[in-house]
């Protein structure tokens, strides 16, 4: 048989009832997983709309240079057919202008396009981080609020226990911040009423011992009625023996 755990490490426990404690810690979990599930699709989708915003209007511009170059090009060529070089340094002044707009309008929308995109990974990351965290933090939320709840529970259930054997007299208390203060309230009037029956039960007996010995009862009458009185005497007794708290 195992020995016992000591109550100073019993006390430490988190998972008094796991069942009931893991059961509405998942549930708690679950609520919160769902809405930050909710919430994470509804930014992803927000975030994938914008990168292909830019996207499309990163090929808007690689197409708008491509034609600029054609059109420069085109241009080139027919001032060159023409002959004229004061128009030709003119017009090739112009165009060089045009392409190194068009590169600065491509570059301005690919620099646009790689922010957007590093913006979405970061906000992926922190979602996927942020979800990590809040499980574990509504997991040990969870298993500590609970235990606030079964821990009571947990003591009543063996202290009915002890009461059923006849042992009417509980010292132990609630720790601070436990639930179900009224309910346990309610069985410690519960306890006293039964030591305040108890009592007078005794107090009957012993006058009925009295009476007995006065009548010459027998002494096989006279023990069993003592006996009688020192089991239900034992129940209003203080042990002294440890009991675990949880």
């Amino acid at each position: 048989m195992s020995t016992p755990a000591p109550p100073e490490l019993r006390n430490r426990i988190w998972l008094i009832n796991p069942r009931f404690q893991l059961k509405y810690t998942g549930m708690l979990v679950a609520v919160v997983a769902l809405v930050m599930l909710v919430l994470g699709v509804v930014i992803g989708k927000t975030a994938n709309t914008a990168a292909r915003y830019a996207q499309i209007a990163t090929l808007q511009a690689e197409k708008a240079m491509k034609e600029s170059q054609v059109n420069s090009q085109l241009t080139r060529e027919s001032v060159l057919m023409s002959g004229n070089p004061e128009l030709l340094k003119v017009v090739e002044e112009g165009l060089s202008e045009t392409d190194r707009q068009a590169e600065a309008n491509l570059q301005a929308v690919q620099n646009n396009r790689a922010e957007i995109e590093m913006q979405r990974k970061l906000v992926l990351g922190v979602l996927i981080f942020a979800g990590v965290v809040l499980t574990l933090v509504l997991t040990v939320m969870g298993v500590f609020i609970t235990r606030r709840v079964v821990g009571p529970v947990h003591k009543m259930k063996r202290l009915l226990r002890r009461v059923g054997t006849g042992r009417l007299v509980v010292t132990e208390r609630l720790r601070r911040g436990d639930e179900l203060e009224d309910l346990f309230d309610t069985f410690m009037q519960m306890t006293w009423s039964l030591k305040a029956l108890q009592t007078g039960r005794i107090a009957t007996l012993d006058a009925t011992i009295h009476k007995a010995e006065e009548s010459g009862a027998s002494p096989e009458v006279l023990d069993g009625l003592r006996v009688l009185r020192a089991q239900m005497v034992l129940g209003l007794s203080k042990r002294l023996t440890r009991t675990s708290i949880i």
